[in-house]
């Protein structure tokens, strides 16, 4: 019976250990889950920091055009959103000249021009004509080569 008794007792040592390594694989894994979730959480409160700062900015430069709020400081950052602004607001009139041009130049076109098709485009397939033939834009109703 000793080498039943020494089996047994390996078995039992060998089954401890697995549990305590099981056990410290289920800690890290509950560990990690853990951080995950706090750093989510890390930057959805980042995202409301970010927010706050622009509403913030926004506020501040608004104050700043109705001289409600004059400050040394900000003074640069003030010029650079003005001068943000002016680019936008001539890109944007930039654009709108150019749809312009467009529409006029559309106008101008005579409307009857876009109503008739190129003499050099092939009429489509008569509607009664066999499979594999059709019929060419002079009317003729031979068969097209090829075919």
């Amino acid at each position: 019976m000793g080498l039943m008794d020494s089996l047994k007792k390996t078995a039992a040592s060998v089954a401890g250990e697995v549990k305590e390594a099981a056990s410290a694989v289920g800690s890290e894994a509950g560990k990690a889950g853990r951080v995950a979730q706090a750093q989510m959480k890390l930057k959805s409160l980042q995202g409301e920091v970010a927010d706050a700062e622009k509403e913030l900015g926004q506020a501040a430069f608004g104050l700043a055009e109705t001289a409600h709020l004059q400050v040394p400081a900000l003074e640069a950052a003030v010029a650079k959103v003005r001068e943000a602004k002016a680019a936008v607001a001539a890109k944007e009139a930039e654009i709108a000249a150019i749809k312009a041009e467009g529409e006029t130049a559309a106008a101008d076109a005579p409307a009857e021009a876009s109503a008739v098709a190129p003499a050099d485009v092939a009429a489509p397939p008569a509607a009664n004509a066999p499979a594999g033939e059709t019929t060419p834009p002079s009317g003729d109703s031979t068969r097209m080569p090829g075919t």
